[in-house]
C-alpha cells in the first residue's frame, strides 16, 4: 500500500479531485456570523464584514476593526485569515481590508478598499479589489485589480433588499501562457427580522462558472447579548452553526462551517467598536 506523507501533496489531491464539482478554495465572504448564516449576506443590514460581501451594507454605526481566520476542512494549509477597518463620515462610510488564503504551495491576498453612501432609502457601495496569487517554486505569480458593487434598500423596519455583483470589468491575471479571470459574481438576497427575536436571510448566487446556489439562514436572540445561527447552502451543500455573543464595544463570533464532501471548517471573529 501507498502512503502519502507528504502534506501539500496531500491537499493538492485534495483540490484536485472535488475542485470539479465544489468550490474547494478560498472563501469569498468573510465573518463567522455570515459563514453560520450560510453565507446570505446580500442583504444583512450593517454586517460588519460587508467590504467582502455587499459594500452597500457597510456598518456606519462607528469606526469598527475586526479579525476573522477559518481553517478550512481542518488543514492549516488552506487557512482563511482576514481583517478589516471601517469608519463612517459625513461623507460616506469608507474601509479597508485584507484576505490571506494558503500556504507556501499557494496563496491567495486580497487587498479591498471601499466605500458606502445613503440616499434616500437606497444605500449603494462599491470595492476596489486587488487580488495577487502565488504559486511555490518557479510556477510565478500574477495579480489583477477589479471591482465590485453593490445595492441594498430597507423597504420597512424589519425588512432589507439587497444584490450585488463581483469584478464586473472581468479582471484576470495574466500569466505566461494563459490568462485566469478572477471569480465573478451576481447575488440577490433579503433578510427579514421576526418580533425582534428571529433574522431569517436568503440568498440566491451565482457565480458564472458554477450552477446557482441557494443559500439561507436564521439568527436567533437565545438571552441578552448571545445569539445562535444556523445556515445551509446548495452547489455545494454545506450546513453551518454558531453563536455570537458581545457587549458595548466588541463582539466575538463562532462558527463551524460541515461541507457534505470535505468536512468541518470551524471559525472565529473579533470585532471592536472604537
Amino acid at each position: 500500500m501507498i502512503r502519502i506523507r507528504n502534506i501539500p501533496f496531500k491537499i493538492f489531491l485534495l483540490l484536485f479531485f472535488v475542485g470539479f464539482q465544489t468550490e474547494a478554495f478560498s472563501q469569498i465572504s468573510m465573518g463567522a456570523r455570515g459563514a453560520a448564516l450560510g453565507h446570505a449576506t446580500t442583504a444583512l443590514g450593517s454586517y460588519d464584514w460587508a467590504l467582502f460581501s455587499n459594500p452597500a451594507l457597510l456598518n456606519s454605526d462607528s469606526p469598527r476593526i475586526g479579525f476573522y481566520g477559518i481553517r478550512n476542512y481542518g488543514f492549516s494549509e488552506i487557512t482563511d485569515i482576514s481583517a478589516f477597518g471601517s469608519v463612517p463620515t459625513k461623507f460616506g462610510t469608507g474601509a479597508i481590508g485584507i484576505h490571506r488564503y494558503g500556504g507556501d504551495l499557494f496563496n491567495e491576498t486580497r487587498i479591498r478598499m471601499g466605500y458606502k453612501n445613503v440616499w434616500k432609502s437606497l444605500h449603494v457601495g462599491m470595492v476596489l479589489n486587488y487580488n495577487h496569487i502565488s504559486f511555490g517554486g518557479p510556477y510565478g505569480s500574477g495579480g489583477a485589480l477589479g471591482l465590485d458593487v453593490g445595492l441594498a434598500a430597507k423597504v420597512t423596519d424589519d425588512l432589507w433588499l439587497g444584490a450585488k455583483a463581483t469584478n464586473l470589468n472581468r479582471p484576470s491575471y495574466d500569466f505566461q501562457s494563459y490568462d485566469e479571470d478572477l471569480i465573478r459574481d451576481l447575488s440577490i438576497g433579503l433578510s427579514y427580522m421576526l418580533a425582534e427575536r428571529a433574522l431569517f436571510t436568503f440568498d440566491v448566487y451565482k457565480d458564472v462558472k458554477f450552477p446557482v446556489s441557494y443559500r439561507g439562514g436564521v439568527e436567533v436572540t437565545v438571552i441578552e447579548n448571545l445569539k445562535a445561527r444556523v445556515g445551509i447552502t446548495t452547489e455545494p451543500v454545506t450546513y453551518s452553526f454558531g453563536f455570537g455573543y458581545g457587549r458595548n464595544f466588541w463582539q466575538v463570533d463562532l462558527v463551524v462551517q460541515k461541507d457534505q464532501i470535505l468536512g468541518l471548517s470551524p471559525g472565529l471573529d473579533l470585532i471592536i467598536s472604537l
